[in-house]
């Protein structure tokens, strides 16, 4: 793999100025799927990894206009991103496990802007609030965002009509957390800690009968829900059907728990977390399976599962080092490869390492096919920037280019 190249000189140059400034376009379709980057100077950009080839996306970041929150479309043919024009603080972490701050972002005005690798304008869609998270709907008729609603007084969630490209309000929360059915007809929400129902695309709700338990986001893949239950003192992580019947438990857990359900239906990753845990070292990670449990590590911060389901890839605290540092892995269902130490960049730890259960649901970092990930981070000695790391023993990562945030697409 080559370091980036930069391409597109003209369209930077044509959209360096004001807020007037067209957004340029995405370029022809690629034969392989794209890294989307934001940059060290806050613009958006995507990497070709086979050609080493990178497009602007933006170029027009500063100050008062800043981009963020890239996020692919389940085809791997749009990427939405959020323009703010105030500074972004970062989504805030409060109590023993992840939950979204209302503090978090700024109450800006706000859009969404959606491009297509295929060209043309990209569309910028205004929102009531300023939105800090994106999820497309599985058929990607939908893009759901996240922010901080004035008008309800907390956290706010709309939908985005990419059909029409209006953007409505449908509900409200804090926190809140949800994952798309894949229908796209409906979402699985848990809200305000308390709070389980599936919200319709036309803001009507249909409480679940169920108790929920500490956690943050819900797993919804195929026709298999997972989200955890109360039952007398027991809170325990148990599988559904749509129709709310059970159909195993995977564990029992204490004070708080961070799950993520595998493609195929019938692994769950989970991290049990106490009360006042260390971030980078939140729990244990089990993968329990119909035929019994495997510790994975013994301490975990974040994981993510490949889209076959072939790699779970999840983060380690470096116990060897004095000083703070990071280690990715990848488990392949029998084996585990621990990679390089690294220091994680702001921008990921901020924003998105507090939740990676939500974002689990909405990006990867994996390639399409397992093979690699991406990530933004400092490796001593080596470099700072975005890399590119192949799933193979005593093989290093790449350093492709600087930048503060990557994500690969489906």
């Amino acid at each position: 793999m080559k370091t980036l190249i930069v391409i597109g000189a003209l369209a930077l140059a044509a959209c360096s100025g004001g807020s007037g400034d067209a957004v340029p376009e995405l370029s022809d379709p690629p034969a392989t799927s794209l890294i989307a980057i934001v940059g060290e100077d806050g613009n958006i950009m995507t990497y070709d990894p086979v050609t080493a080839v990178v497009a602007p996306v933006t170029a027009n970041a500063g100050p008062q206009r800043l981009y963020s929150q890239p996020t692919w479309s389940p085809d791997g043919t749009r990427l939405a991103y959020v323009e703010n024009s105030a500074p972004v603080t970062g989504i805030q972490a409060s109590g023993g496990f992840a939950r979204v701050g209302l503090s978090a972002q700024q109450a800006s005005p706000g859009s969404v802007h959606i491009a297509t690798v295929a060209g043309g304008d990209a569309v910028v869609v205004t929102t009531p609030f300023s939105p800090f998270y994106l999820y497309w709907s599985p058929d990607g008729s939908q893009l759901a965002f996240l922010g901080n609603d004035l008008v309800n007084g907390r956290q706010g969630f709309g939908l985005i009509d990419t059909t029409t490209n209006v953007a409505e309000r449908a509900d409200s929360g804090q926190p809140y957390y949800f994952a798309w059915a894949p229908q796209s007809d409906r979402l699985l929400v848990h809200a305000a800690n308390s709070e389980l129902y599936y919200l319709a695309l036309d803001g009507s709700k249909q409480p679940l009968s169920q108790i929920p338990g500490s956690f943050s986001a819900p797993s919804w893949v195929g026709s298999t829900q997972l989200f955890p239950v109360r039952e007398g003192r027991r809170q325990i992580l148990r599988l559904f059907d749509e129709d709310e019947r059970a159909r195993r438990d995977a564990t029992d857990f204490g004070d708080g728990v961070a799950l993520g359900l595998s493609p195929d239906e019938d692994r769950v990753a989970h991290i049990t977390i106490d009360p006042g845990a260390n971030p980078f070292a939140l729990g244990p990670l089990i993968v329990d399976t119909p035929t019994g449990a495997i510790e994975i590590a013994e301490l975990a911060a974040a994981f993510f599962w490949s889209s076959d389901g072939s790699q779970l890839l999840y983060l380690t605290p470096d116990a060897a080092a004095d000083e703070f540092g990071l280690r990715w892995n990848t488990w392949d269902g029998a084996t585990s490869i621990a990679f390089e130490r690294f220091t994680p960049s702001r921008t990921f730890v901020q924003q998105y390492l507090p939740f990676f259960g939500q974002y689990a649901n909405s990006l990867t970092f994996l390639s399409p096919d397992a093979g690699s990930f991406t990530f933004a981070g400092t490796i001593e000695g080596r470099g700072e920037g975005i890399w590119v790391q192949t799933i193979a023993a005593d093989t290093p990562a790449e350093l492709i280019g600087p930048g503060r945030f990557s994500t690969w697409s489906p």
